[in-house]
């Protein structure tokens, strides 16, 4: 059954176009984290695929009809295209210039309220419109990373990728991810660094790959042990407290053996969170989201469906704040690990992390699975393969939104990908780009795309 699961997975990602498309990109990364990268390690590990699961074998069949539906979903209505309102691509070098100084201005400032006011809102502080603005237009300084990138691939014709203008923008966004202890937006910038010279026809060499392997490594065994123990270890209250308690955290020169238990949390007390036996497999665990979804799935198996409350809670959540003032300041997490027992009744608002297979399992039954598996995934590929290119900045900045939020999504995460995102990333290409726009240039010409020929301004 779980190689019947897999073989669903390998034939839904060859319909979508593979690593050629946006929607293979972010079912890529959702089937890996659900159930590829566990399976395979535990071959590796010697160990039972249902050993850790709870209900493993109402597990895999929920599992196996979710891929299913979407597999026959996909290939039914996945390669259908509509016609919708496409973002504004910079069409010219002049306007690509000025779109990349905007965007990285505004980026940073928009990042800085973000970071601001989402240390305050942990610290209990109430959310503010500054909050919803810097959401809304951080995605910005990722655009001008795009921008930098694919202008330097262009310039160069193909020899280079990164230079200044990319290391700007990548630099501030690995900052702000250390600022707030969260080791995907660590790794944020350089994997829309890769996406954005991939789909501008750079070729990667050896050395490339050399330093990819070692900065995942001493990601994987350094900067994120670090990050979760300065995670643990924040004082402050506001976002000045909370650097100088980073900073604070790293004088102390901590034991690296207190580094690494803390950034293992419960892997060694046979947690409800680890999916292998083996010591030192917290980060495949962290990986493994099959765990997480027996939980959910065996919880609700008596007969209990918590039908629409959960999405109620992150849909009023995903309402911007200036037109919900009195909106949920939390999304559906604290409910969603309250009915797996997963969250303490001590900890209020502790994260908890499910995926969409469970998640329409548990609120709607065997009918959840098969309409979200079916109907609702392969809508959500053909909206973003039909909005947005790959080739074009845009495309890339959508990537990154739509696979980055994808791999452990939820239902209540679904509602953000399919209405606010999209909704918003167009939006800001129409106001970033049409003020460029305006803006008269004399004797420019059109940018060359992917050996397309360029065309007149």
């Amino acid at each position: 059954m779980m190689a019947g699961t897999i073989l669903c997975a390998a034939v839904t990602f060859n319909i979508l176009g593979g690593l050629r498309t946006i929607s293979g990109i972010a079912f890529t990364g959702f089937a890996l984290c659900t159930i590829v990268i566990s399976q395979f390690a535990k071959v590796l590990f010697f160990e039972a695929a249902d050993k850790n699961l709870e209900a493993p074998y109402l597990t895999i069949n929920v599992y196996l009809v979710f891929y299913s539906c979407l597999m026959l979903g996909t290939f039914v209505y996945g390669r259908l295209r509509i016609r919708l309102v496409k973002p504004l691509e910079p069409e010219t070098p002049a306007q690509i210039e000025m779109q990349y100084t905007v965007s990285l201005v505004v980026g940073l400032i928009a990042s800085g309220l973000f970071a601001y006011y989402d240390a305050a809102a942990e610290s209990g502080g109430q959310a503010a419109e500054g909050h919803s603005v810097g959401v809304a237009l951080s995605v910005l300084l990722l655009f001008s990373l795009v921008l930098a990138v694919q202008g330097k691939v262009r310039e160069t014709g193909g020899r280079h990728s990164f230079g200044i203008k990319a290391f700007i923008p990548w630099f501030a966004t690995l900052v702000f991810g250390v600022i707030r202890t969260s080791r995907g937006q660590i790794l944020l910038p350089s994997i829309i660094y890769l996406v954005a010279a991939y789909a501008s026809g750079y070729r990667f060499h050896k050395r490339h790959y050399i330093v990819g392997a070692v900065g995942v490594t001493l990601f994987v065994a350094f900067i994120s042990p670090l990050e979760i123990y300065m995670r643990h270890d924040l004082t402050g209250g506001d976002l000045s407290g909370r650097i100088a308690s980073e900073i604070s955290s790293l004088r102390t020169r901590p034991s690296w053996e207190v580094v690494r238990q803390i950034s293992q949390g419960g892997a060694q007390t046979g947690s409800r969170e680890e999916y292998f036996d083996r010591p030192g497999t917290f980060v495949l665990s962290r990986l493994s989201a099959i765990r997480a979804d027996s939980n959910m799935i065996n919880a609700t198996s008596t007969g209990f469906h918590y039908g629409f409350t959960a999405l109620k809670i992150d849909a009023l959540h995903s309402v911007p704040h200036f037109l919900y003032p009195n909106k949920p300041d939390e999304d559906s997490d604290w409910y969603l690990g309250r009915v797996t027992g997963v969250n303490p009744d001590n900890i209020e608002n502790g994260e908890v992390m499910i995926t969409a297979i469970s998640d329409s399992y548990g609120a709607f039954g065997w009918l959840g699975v098969v309409v979200v598996g079916g109907l609702v995934f392969p809508g959500c590929f053909v909206l973003y393969e039909s909005l947005f290119d790959l080739k074009k900045p845009w495309g890339v900045v959508a990537l990154s939104s739509f696979a980055y939020a994808f791999n452990e999504v939820n239902m209540g995460g679904m509602i953000q990908i399919l209405t606010r995102t999209p909704l918003a990333l167009v939006a800001l290409s129409y106001v970033v780009g049409g003020l460029v726009s305006m803006v008269p240039v004399r004797g420019d010409q059109g940018v060359e795309v992917s050996g397309a020929p360029a065309s007149e301004a």
